[in-house]
């Protein structure tokens, strides 16, 4: 018996596989955890977001079209989450709602226009974080490029030069090992860039 696999199924088994591999190797005590988030709109220039099963420390924020943020919130574990927000006193527009913890961003978009906030669709973007892990002198960096994002990755030392550098591109696991045990003891600044955003990490080598 042959069970035919379309690639739209096999790419979506590939990123799902990925997504538990990622997760996996972050040490997330659930790997198939999403926060869920809802947008409950109104007539009256004002919208409700919900949120559930909130894992981990969370940030709420809601920004205008120049990237400004207009409201922010954190958010500790929590099982259920509501915030009103009205939009009154702000021009017709598209606002992004932004919720982020430590290991991904989940954004959506609204729309302000007659007299009410609706959700600009229903499409939910998820952006995954780029992560690091140091053990004793084994540095492992990744990203889960759900996106086709590219990574670039900068080893510096404490005088900010540049002691490695390296691109990443071309795949859904993106991931560089590295050996320092040949690098003087102090600290060290590991700096990721990705998806237009720069994420610096402080090390200590012993």
């Amino acid at each position: 018996i042959f069970i035919h696999i379309n690639d739209f199924n096999m790419k979506n088994l590939k990123l799902q596989l990925s997504i538990i591999y990622f997760l996996l190797f972050v040490n997330l005590t659930k790997a198939d955890h999403f926060i869920d988030l809802e947008i409950i709109s109104s007539n009256n220039h004002s919208f409700i977001i919900q949120l559930s099963d909130i894992k981990y420390d969370t940030k709420c924020l809601l920004l205008n079209q120049k990237g400004e943020i207009l409201y922010k919130e954190n958010i500790v574990s929590t099982d259920a989450f509501q915030r009103s927000l009205n939009l009154t006193e702000l021009p017709d527009g598209t606002y992004e709602v932004r919720i982020e913890d430590e290991y991904k961003t989940l954004t959506t978009f609204l729309t302000k226009s007659k007299g009410g906030v609706i959700q600009s669709n229903e499409n939910k973007n998820i952006a995954f974080k780029p992560q690091i892990m140091l053990r004793d002198t084994q540095l492992n960096v990744s990203l889960l490029a759900v996106n086709d994002e590219e990574l670039a990755i900068s080893i510096l030392d404490e005088e900010q030069n540049i002691i490695s550098e390296k691109k990443l591109s071309g795949g859904i696991n993106l991931g560089q090992s590295y050996d320092l045990s040949k690098l003087n003891s102090g600290y060290y600044t590991v700096q990721l860039s990705t998806n237009g955003k720069t994420y610096n990490k402080l090390i200590s080598l012993k």
